[in-house]
C-alpha cells in the first residue's frame, strides 16, 4: 500500500511539473494573442472592488459572488494588465493541481490505471487550449469533482458544502444536486439527505443573502442576465442556424450582444425561447435513467446480484458527466470555455468505450480550439470553415452522449470499494 500511495504521489509530481508546463505556454499563447493581456474583464471588476465599489449595487456584474472573489484574489498582489494575467493563471494552475489530486484518488479508489486518468485529463487539456489560463471555469469544474470526491467518500457535509460553492461560482453545477438528492433517497438514506440539504441550504445563506441586503435588485439583474441572452452563435441550435445559412436555407443576424456573438431570426428567436424548456426535459430524462439504474443496482445488491458495490460509484461519475454535457448540449449558450467544465470528469468514465469518448472530446475541443481563439473573426463573419467546425464540435459531443448511453452496463464485474 505504501509503495502504491509513494508511486501515485511521484506521477502527480511529474504531471504537476507537465501542468506547470502546458500553463506557461498556453500564457505565452494568450499573451500573444490579447492586448494588453487577457484577464482585462476580470481585472476590471477586482479593480473597482478594490476602490471600494460593491458588486451589483455600484456596477452591474453578471458573474457570481465566488467567481467575483477568483477575480479580486491575484488583484491583491498584482495589478497591471500582464501581471494580473500572470497571477491569474497562477491561480487557475492551482484549482488545476487540485483537480490532479482529485482525479488520482478516484482512479486509485476505482482500481483504474491512475497513470491512464491523469494522461487523459492532460491531453484533453491540450485540446481544450489556452482558455484554461484566463477563463475561472477551472474553478467551478475543481469545485464539482471535489464534491462528487466528497459524496463517493460519504463526507455528507463536505460534499454538499462544495456543491453549493460551486453553484456560487458558476450556476452549472446545479444540475449534479438531483443526483445526490436521487442516491440519498433511493437508498433510504435520509437523513444523510437532510443533513446534506441543511449545509447546502446553509452556504448558499451565507453566501447570498449579504449581496441580498446589499442590493437585492442588483443581485437578481446578475441572474436575470443570464436568462435575457439571445441564441448563442455556437449553442448546438445556433450553429444548426448557421450551417443552413451557408446553405441558403434561412437567414440569420449576428451582433455582439451579452458579451457574446448571438444570432438572431424568427426562428432563432423561437429556438433560443424553447431551449430552457429542452434543457429541463432532456435533464429530467438524465435523472430518470440515473434513478432507475441505481434502483436496478439496489435490488440486484440485496439479493446477491453480480452488480457489485463500486457500480454506483462510477454510475454516480458517468452519469454526472453526462448531465454536465446534456447541460451544455441543449443550452441557447455554449462558450469555447465550458468544455473546461467536462475535462475533470471524463477521464474517470469506465469500461473500453471510455477510449471513444476520450478520443470523440479531444477532437471536439480541437475543432474549438482552432476556431477560438485562433479563428474568431472568421466564425463571426459567417465563414463556412469555422462554422462546419464548430457545427462538428456540437455534433461529436453529441456521439459522446450516445457512447455513454451505450455503454450503461460496461461497469459490471469491476472491483472497487463501495460508495
Amino acid at each position: 500500500m505504501q509503495i502504491t500511495r509513494n508511486n501515485h504521489w511521484r506521477m502527480l509530481i511529474i504531471f504537476g511539473v507537465a501542468h506547470l508546463a502546458i500553463f506557461l505556454c498556453f500564457f505565452a499563447v494568450m499573451a500573444q494573442l490579447f492586448y494588453p493581456a487577457a484577464g482585462e474583464l476580470e481585472r476590471n471588476f477586482a479593480l473597482q472592488m478594490l476602490d471600494g465599489r460593491m458588486p451589483y449595487r455600484d456596477f452591474a456584474c453578471e458573474y457570481p459572488p465566488l467567481a467575483l472573489l477568483s477575480f479580486l484574489v491575484p488583484a491583491l498582489l498584482f495589478r497591471t494588465p500582464a501581471a494580473y494575467a500572470f497571477a491569474f493563471a497562477g491561480e487557475l494552475l492551482l484549482f488545476d493541481l487540485v483537480v490532479l489530486v482529485l482525479i488520482a484518488s478516484l482512479a486509485s479508489r476505482l482500481n483504474m490505471p491512475v497513470r491512464s486518468a491523469l494522461a487523459a485529463y492532460t491531453v484533453l487539456l491540450l485540446a481544450v487550449g489556452p482558455l484554461v489560463v484566463c477563463r475561472y471555469d477551472m474553478l467551478p469544474a475543481m469545485l464539482s469533482l471535489a464534491a462528487l470526491w466528497a459524496f463517493v467518500g460519504r463526507r455528507t457535509g463536505t460534499a454538499w458544502t462544495l456543491i453549493a460553492l460551486g453553484v456560487t461560482a458558476k450556476l452549472y453545477p446545479v444540475v449534479l444536486v438531483p443526483l445526490f438528492f436521487i442516491y440519498n433517497v433511493i437508498n433510504g438514506e435520509y437523513r444523510r439527505l437532510a443533513r446534506g440539504i441543511v449545509f447546502f441550504l446553509g452556504v448558499l445563506f451565507v453566501v447570498v443573502v449579504p449581496w441580498l441586503v446589499i442590493d437585492a435588485a442588483g443581485f437578481w439583474h446578475s441572474l436575470t442576465y443570464h436568462m435575457e441572452r439571445g441564441l448563442h452563435s455556437e449553442s448546438t441550435y445556433g450553429t444548426v442556424l448557421l450551417v443552413a445559412q451557408s446553405l441558403g436555407w434561412t437567414r440569420v443576424e449576428g451582433s455582439l450582444t451579452f458579451g457574446s456573438w448571438n444570432i438572431t431570426s424568427p426562428l432563432a428567436d423561437v429556438l433560443g425561447g424553447l431551449s430552457f424548456y429542452f434543457v429541463l426535459g432532456f435533464l429530467a430524462a438524465v435523472y430518470g435513467w440515473f434513478g432507475w439504474l441505481v434502483a436496478g443496482w439496489v435490488k440486484e445488491r440485496s439479493g446477491g446480484g453480480i452488480a457489485g458495490p463500486h457500480y454506483a460509484v462510477r454510475l454516480l461519475l458517468q452519469v454526472a458527466f453526462l448531465a454536465v454535457l446534456v447541460f451544455m448540449l441543449t443550452n441557447k449558450v455554449f462558450s469555447a470555455q465550458y468544455l473546461i467544465w467536462l475535462c475533470p470528469l471524463l477521464p474517470l468514465l469506465g469500461g473500453q468505450s471510455r477510449y471513444i469518448a476520450w478520443l470523440l472530446f479531444a477532437a471536439a475541443a480541437a475543432l474549438t480550439q482552432y476556431v477560438f481563439p485562433y479563428h474568431y473573426i472568421e466564425f463571426e463573419l459567417g465563414n463556412i470553415v469555422p462554422v462546419v467546425m464548430l457545427a462538428g464540435r456540437n455534433l461529436l459531443l453529441v456521439a459522446v452522449v450516445a457512447v455513454i448511453l451505450r455503454g450503461k452496463g460496461v461497469f459490471r464485474g469491476v472491483k472497487a470499494t463501495e460508495l
